[in-house]
């Protein structure tokens, strides 16, 4: 909220001006309902993973133990198509395609988006893929079907970036993902994800003026540390200490901003997430339906299974009202509780805390908050 130079010094003295007397006051009354906010969504946001393959051999990956060249099964995407045209319910349908890399799939995305379209539903979806099969013309073909948003990895520049995203085989990848950001940048929307550790923060800023230079100013930058996953290797001692993640994640943002790209509202992550809302399944080329994408390939984390007809048989796991629930009586009184809502259920689970427990991140969002000062 912006305020005028005597409200902000009524503010700070402790004073509620008249004119903002009653927006005051409804900060004050409302209380945080999650429910609310979930139950009023206008979209339903289902994710299908077409594939665990992969034409990478990232080292930090966290579906590296789950890579199988199997695709999709037909029973799955009519289930997936199904369960849709139950659900909808008069909402917007914005679908996620991930895996692996979705699209070595291409045809699936094509069969299902014109099935879901031929319903009369109001349909959309996004893509997250490494980047690299993103031609100007698998582009064309994707917006002509509905794509709205494309999530793309850089992780530093070519010598930084080659190192740590390169092809099956070890082959770079950096020069042939700049030339599809340069033309996808003017087609859709992109965001460039960026995953961070020891090892590449520091050179952040090359790789985005390197991104200047080609003219790709036109893409959201989504900043992510790497984390360790469910099985171990030597990778994980790149990884930023979790007393210092806030620290690492406002000097990337300060960084973006004295380059020239903008600051998004996203960057204060709203704690909503597909592992709070049931609707919003998340279904594997088996039909395992998960809590959310970062425990995909994972037996152990499966909550369910998608039918054919459309129905999900849950199975009393990981439960989207348990997710959106572990806050209660343990950050009742924490400001940043609609941030949060008691922390990442995937970091909850590496931390050894269960899938009910709390991650805190008060520390990191006591940083990242500093941040409002680019949008006022």
């Amino acid at each position: 909220m912006k305020v005028s130079d005597e409200e902000m010094k009524a503010l700070s003295g402790g004073e509620i001006p008249d004119s903002l007397s009653d927006v005051i006051d409804g900060f004050v009354d409302q209380e945080f309902d999650p429910e609310y906010m979930i139950f009023n969504k206008k979209y339903l946001e289902p994710t299908i993973l077409l594939t665990y393959n992969c034409n990478f051999d990232c080292p930090y990956c966290f579906q590296k133990d789950y890579r199988r060249k199997d695709v999709v099964q037909d029973k799955v995407i009519r289930g997936f198509i199904n369960y849709i045209k139950r659900n909808s319910k008069g909402r917007k349908v914005r679908v996620s395609y991930f895996g692996g890399e979705p699209l070595l799939q291409l045809k699936k995305i094509e069969d299902i988006s014109k099935e879901i379209d031929s319903s009369g539903l109001d349909y959309s979806f996004s893509v997250i893929t490494n980047g690299s099969l993103l031609s100007p013309s698998v582009l064309d073909k994707l917006v002509s079907l509905g794509l709205t948003h494309v999530q793309i990895t850089l992780d530093g520049p070519r010598e930084v970036h080659d190192k740590r995203r390169f092809f099956v085989g070890g082959k770079g990848s950096f020069d042939l993902i700049l030339d599809h950001l340069a033309y996808a940048q003017d087609k859709t929307n992109v965001v460039l994800r960026i995953n961070v550790d020891y090892r590449n923060v520091d050179e952040i800023r090359e790789l985005l003026s390197t991104l200047k230079e080609r003219g790709i100013i036109r893409v959201r930058i989504d900043p992510h540390l790497v984390h360790e996953n469910i099985f171990r290797n030597e990778y994980w001692d790149n990884l930023i200490a979790k007393e210092n993640e806030g620290d690492i994640l406002a000097k990337v943002w300060e960084i973006a901003r004295e380059e020239g790209f903008q600051v998004p509202h996203e960057a204060f992550r709203l704690g909503i997430c597909v592992a709070h809302v049931e609707d919003d399944i998340v279904v594997d080329p088996y039909g395992n339906v998960y809590p959310c994408w970062a425990f995909t390939g994972n037996p152990l984390y499966v909550k369910g299974t998608l039918n054919e007809d459309g129905t999900v048989k849950l199975n009393g796991k990981f439960s989207s009202k348990v997710a959106r629930e572990v806050w209660k009586g343990k950050c009742d009184n924490c400001p940043f509780l609609p941030m949060c809502m008691g922390g990442c259920r995937f970091f909850s689970v590496l931390n050894r805390k269960g899938f009910d427990g709390v991650d805190c991140q008060k520390r990191s969002y006591e940083e990242i908050v500093k941040l409002i000062r680019y949008f006022v």
